[in-house]
């Protein structure tokens, strides 16, 4: 296999820049081609200014800046790329635009070089078909920025050597890269895995589930990524969401990866995200990352003054709940037993009452007989019947007290049963990120809007992050994050990847914390399945095949595996 010393880049915008400083960085001879003496110095200066950044953050002195623009040749004649052993096109989407690329490239460079192409998610064989050496073409997907993500997916084809495969994925390790190696499939691993998310995600705010600000939050904080999906949409560009997301769609025909008609019109509008300077936020000015206010921006609405806060049920969860509301500085009344009406007469003048009866169902059964068990129905189980409690709460309270339940998907039958449909709501609290803590406040249609600015207030007094969505299975943190998970799962049981590349991806690719095989085995494979099972049988208005749960999953369920090593 010929040794890559001399590589080159076709197409210098911020993506091929960004490769060409990876290699150079890297300590190889790079070349940087674009098609006119124009697009060649903004090339130049994107270099320049990249490099500038470095050095001015102390990441780099003015020595090494100096070595690495040293080791670059921008040109505009491809014929100088005769003895080059690596070429990577980094030119637009167009699928005929890779085909010139190539040919071209087939008359100049030597017949044992590589090419390989940065596509996101054209077909790599489709792209290697018209050339005279498919076997020497394979997918190298740098993310951006390059410079400083670590992930690289090595994509393969039938024909692909695997000597070649081996020399690129040596070339990008020296690079102090993270390479995995895929089959040549829509999306490779990790924009598969993102844009089903991000279609799930736009449903959820073209529906008007949740606002745009409180489902980047949500994910943000709740789920603990770099930033939400509206955020991450207008970095990237929606009109780069559209084009991929199309592609994914056109290969796979997954509901999961339909276009999103908003994007669409959006895309069609111009609202390109920060490139235009308006997407789904508005910024300072177009290519900048400043959000200001717009239309949509929502206003701040104070809500009724607030002293005394009912907790029902004992628990970790109410215990919980009720330690931390005191330490808001709020009067809290504990009920522990929800069976005993004479202590659940103390919620009289209470602002607020939470529901937060939590059962341990294993400890419980665990303390039946065997003959209690043959016997056992729904009565036999601790905690006082909700249609009951509900009931007995909105006969106990004033008629402005507002009333909130732990139970997901509730909130309709405590306004139904309590007779203050319009004061009713359902919270979800989540375990705290490396971004803080979301409580989930789930409205239904009738709610309003003085007693949602009321939970918001208290979130907030708590030190959380309050996200106010509908009241539908999943809410919004696990409606999104819980079928992300299985659809990893459903990756890695299709023989696409294994565990670490793709836990490797979207940590390294996209920033997460933790791969989603890691995230899974930190929530409990039990709990993931539980979720699955609950959004399939339940009202979240999300694809079948997004929720309906892995066999994988379920395997690893059953025989109590983890997906990844222990440690």
């Amino acid at each position: 296999m010929r040794e890559i010393s001399t590589v080159a880049v076709i197409g210098l915008g911020t993506m091929g820049a960004g490769i060409v400083e990876v290699f150079a960085r890297g300590g190889l001879r790079v070349f940087g081609v674009e098609t006119t003496p124009e697009y060649a110095d903004r090339g130049r200066a994107i270099l320049q200014r990249s490099t500038d950044r470095a050095v001015a953050r102390g990441k780099l002195d003015e020595a090494g800046q100096s070595q690495i623009l040293g080791r670059i040749t921008i040109t505009t004649q491809m014929a100088d790329l005769a003895d080059v052993d690596l070429v990577v096109e980094a030119v637009p989407e167009i699928l005929q635009l890779k085909h010139d690329v190539l040919g071209r490239l087939d008359e100049i460079v030597p017949e044992d070089a590589i090419l390989a192409t940065n596509t996101s998610s054209l077909s790599i064989t489709e792209i290697a078909a018209p050339t005279r050496r498919p076997e020497r073409v394979v997918g190298l997907h740098f993310f951006n920025p390059a410079p400083v993500l670590k992930l690289v997916e090595v994509i393969t084809t039938l024909r692909t050597d695997q000597a070649l495969v081996d020399a690129v994925v040596a070339l990008a390790q020296g690079l102090g890269k993270k390479p995995v190696v895929v089959g040549d499939r829509a999306g490779f691993v990790a924009n598969y895995l993102l844009f089903g998310y991000f279609t799930s995600a736009l449903r959820m705010l073209e529906h008007g589930h949740v606002s745009r600000e409180d489902l980047d939050t949500a994910m943000r904080v709740g789920a603990g990524l770099p930033m939400g999906p509206l955020t991450l949409m207008d970095l990237v560009g929606l009109d780069v969401c559209h084009h991929i997301g199309d592609v994914i769609y056109s290969h796979t025909r997954s509901q999961m990866h339909a276009p999103s008609p908003m994007l669409g019109r959006m895309v069609t509008s111009g609202l390109l995200g920060r490139k235009s300077g308006r997407g789904f936020y508005t910024y300072d000015r177009p290519g900048g990352g400043q959000v200001v206010e717009d239309a949509q921006t929502p206003a701040v609405v104070a809500g009724p003054e607030l002293r005394t806060v009912g907790v029902v049920g004992r628990g970790e969860v109410a215990d919980d709940l009720a330690s931390r509301l005191e330490e808001g500085g709020y009067a809290v009344v504990h009920v522990p037993d929800a069976d005993d009406s004479e202590d659940l007469r103390r919620l009289v003048d209470a602002g607020l009452v939470v529901e937060a009866q939590s059962v341990d169902l294993d400890l419980a059964l665990a303390d039946l007989q065997l003959d209690d068990l043959r016997d056992l129905d729904e009565d036999d189980l601790p905690g006082r019947d909700l249609d009951d409690l509900f009931e007995e709460l909105g006969e106990i309270t004033g008629p402005q007290t507002v009333l909130a339940t732990v139970n997901s998907a509730a909130a309709v039958a405590l306004g139904a049963l309590s007779g203050r449909p319009e004061r009713c709501v359902v919270l979800r609290v989540h375990e705290p990120t490396g971004n803080g803590q979301v409580v989930e406040i789930g409205r239904t249609s009738v709610t309003d809007d003085e007693a949602v600015a009321m939970m918001r207030e208290l979130v907030t007094r708590l030190g959380a992050e309050p996200v106010v969505c509908r009241d539908r299975v999943g809410l919004v943190v696990d409606a999104l994050l819980v079928p992300h998970l299985n659809d990893a799962v459903r990756m890695l049981d299709e023989g696409y990847a294994s565990v670490a590349d793709i836990d490797t991806a979207l940590q390294h690719g996209l920033g997460y914390p933790a791969g989603p095989f890691a995230m899974i085995d930190h929530i409990g494979a039990d709990e993931v399945l539980a979720v699955c099972e609950e959004l399939a049988g339940g009202t979240s208005g999300l694809p079948r095949e997004s929720v309906e749960a892995s066999p994988l999953l379920v395997e690893h369920v059953l025989l109590d595996r983890p997906f990844t090593p222990a440690g």
